[in-house]
């Protein structure tokens, strides 16, 4: 599936990565995760919630079983996009519980998924 095209992402995390210049840049994201949100959001908009959001929902379990930091990474990055399918903030609590449980992770890529994922999500909740 699309999740595994997301962890072909380079093992070492560089000091340019590290030490981005000032401000944000959209383009300090990996090809290949943004390329795999991308897609992400499509088959949803797609296929539709009711078939796609139980699918995501098992291969990110799966995902977030393996010991290898990039599944874990591109499990994050793949549930920063169904917040803009799930209507009711009390369903998307337990994916910001499950993604929050990762916040104490020695690996800064996983952090900053973190951090995208939860924007993400609070954006496309808002204003609830």
């Amino acid at each position: 599936m699309i999740f595994y095209h997301m962890v072909e992402i380079q093992e070492m995390i560089s000091e340019e990565w590290m030490r981005p210049a000032e401000g944000f840049a959209d383009e300090e994201q990996d090809d290949e995760v943004h390329f795999g949100m991308g897609c992400i959001d499509r088959l949803i908009a797609g296929v539709g919630e009711k078939i796609m959001l139980p699918m995501i929902s098992l291969t990110v379990q799966q995902m977030f079983t393996m010991s290898d930091w990039r599944y874990k990474n591109a499990a994050i990055m793949a549930l920063s996009q169904v917040g803009e399918y799930i209507d009711e903030v009390e369903e998307v609590a337990p994916i910001v519980n499950i993604v929050l449980s990762f916040c104490k992770d020695a690996n800064p890529k996983i952090r900053y998924s973190i951090c995208h994922c939860i924007g993400q999500i609070s954006d496309d909740m808002q204003p609830e």
